[in-house]
């Protein structure tokens, strides 16, 4: 019988790991995918997340982990010639995703029903959910005092802002997408993967009925974002800090303070393998920049 694993991920580093627990064997897996970074950009629907982790499981994400393998910009650069700000880079062939999205959501579609056709339609076998169909956004209260949507600080401001605050707009009025409560709730094991706590999971846990299913589960795990105490890419270390969440491994514990009971780390951190502030901790290589070293990252932690 398949191991049902529920992953809760968002950006890069969780597409990465959903990419190895896909490639195990015997593993039935759901995605659950932050939206909180989605934006209304040239009149289309753009969910980040969820395309990083449709494009990563079909084998078609780009060099730097999101957008497409192989695509052109000539739109793109196109816009410029109208004065658009074309910051926010759309490929050619994301763009085709995109439209279609747009399309079938103006005809009346859920942004669920949507990707589960887009899912289809690049022969990806693992489910991959959208926390809400409802609008979650995410977002940054800088220091300075300034209230910045979430693609105004991480793209146009190259997330040089310290934080000083997230909120997460419209979390209280949002139901978890269909199908989300009951892969939680029917799952062997949740997997937080190794994404930013606050900026990519936060907004999936400010859904109530979502955080509830994983406070109630009694087997939920996650990796750490970091290695050597600092992130890969982006500004999940220097985020944590900025909100009190101290720096390094205690500081990803405190982010999911009373929702995980085991945390991997990289064996290249400080922490080593033992009980911190109430978590098991387990060290292991958690480098996964290709598939392989993603799959046996997943099946070292199916092991635990």
């Amino acid at each position: 019988m398949a191991l049902r694993i529920v992953e809760l991920s968002g950006g890069v580093g969780g597409a990465r790991f959903a990419r190895g627990l896909d490639a195990v064997s015997d593993v039935e897996l759901t995605v659950v995918v932050n939206v909180g970074d989605d934006l209304p950009t040239h009149g289309l629907y753009v969910t980040p997340d969820l395309d990083t982790m449709v494009y990563t499981l079909a084998g078609l994400e780009g060099p730097q982990g999101w957008g497409r393998a192989a695509d052109s910009f000539v739109v793109n650069a196109e816009l410029a010639r109208f004065g658009v700000d074309n910051r926010f880079q759309l490929g050619d062939l994301d763009l085709a995703l995109k439209i279609f999205r747009t399309a079938r959501m103006g005809a009346g579609q859920r942004l669920s029903e949507v990707t589960d056709s887009v899912r289809t339609g690049f022969g990806i076998v693992a489910t991959v959910l959208p926390a809400s169909d409802d609008p979650v956004r995410t977002i940054v209260t800088t220091r300075e005092g300034a209230r910045l949507g979430f693609q105004a600080y991480f793209v146009e401001r190259q997330h040089r802002d310290h934080v000083l605050r997230l909120d997460f707009d419209g979390a209280d009025l949002a139901r978890p997408a269909p199908g989300v409560i009951e892969a939680i709730d029917s799952a062997d094991v949740v997997i937080i993967g190794p994404s930013n706590p606050p900026l990519s999971i936060w907004p999936i846990l400010a859904v109530a009925e979502i955080e509830a299913a994983i406070r109630r589960h009694p087997r939920v795990m996650a990796v750490s974002p970091l290695i050597g105490g600092k992130t890969v890419r982006g500004p999940a270390d220097v985020v944590m800090a900025d909100l009190g969440l101290g720096t390094g491994t205690r500081a990803v514990i405190a982010a999911y303070r009373g929702l995980i009971d085991l945390l991997v780390v990289d064996s290249g951190d400080a922490e080593p393998s033992g009980e911190v502030d109430g978590v098991t901790v387990v060290s292991m290589s958690t480098s996964i920049p290709g598939r392989e070293e993603a799959a046996e990252l997943a099946r070292r932690m199916i092991a635990l």
